[in-house]
């Protein structure tokens, strides 16, 4: 039993002379090192070389992956095209005209004009140019950019990229109808309820 109550204070008194060794020596240490000054122009430069490399890379990323997206995306409208036009010969009426020449697609089956009206309404007071608060949200149906794109790479590739502020009353209306087509009211969860039926 005496052996370990040895071992114990061989080690607490080592640790006292390593913390008296170390006490010893730091303010020593500390008067012989120079303190290194800091460039702040140099510094300065050298970050703006960062962000303007990590900008550059990240341009780059971003090319890339437009590429993919445009290759998948002329191989998905090939395929599109070809069920879109099938689906728009069966089932679709012809589109009219107003009177003011624009182009009038017939609304999905099952709804009314009174139903797209009162979207239009709660979404954007009829307002094919609004835009949200935040600005992630525009046109008469309050299209995020990422999902106007989404439905026109599958249906209307030549509206891919255009903000739906752009775009013609009667290009939002069709997609508005093409996403109901996908989704139904769901992509409109808020004003859905105050549709009539």
């Amino acid at each position: 039993m005496g052996a370990p109550g040895r071992a114990a204070r061989v080690g607490l008194v080592g640790t006292i002379l390593l913390a008296m060794l170390a006490l010893a020596g730091a303010p020593a240490a500390a008067q012989t090192e120079p303190v290194e000054a800091v460039d702040v122009e140099d510094f300065e430069d050298r970050a703006q070389k960062w962000a303007e490399a990590r900008r550059r890379a990240r341009e780059e990323a971003l090319r890339k992956a437009e590429e993919l997206a445009n290759a998948n995306r002329s191989t998905t409208t090939t395929t599109t095209t070809t069920t879109t036009t099938t689906t728009t010969t069966t089932t679709g009426p012809p589109t009219t005209t107003t009177a003011a020449g624009a182009v009038k697609h017939p609304i999905p089956a099952g709804t009314t004009e009174a139903q797209w009206h009162a979207l239009r309404q709660c979404e954007s007071t009829q307002n094919y140019r609004a835009v949200s608060k935040s600005g992630r949200y525009r046109g008469a149906y309050q299209f995020s950019i990422r999902t106007w794109n989404w439905v026109a790479g599958m249906h209307y590739p030549d509206l891919v990229g255009v903000d739906p502020i752009d775009a013609s009353p009667s290009d939002q209306d069709k997609m508005a109808y093409q996403l109901y087509e996908i989704n139904g009211w769901d992509p409109w969860p808020t004003c859905r309820k105050r549709l009539p039926s």
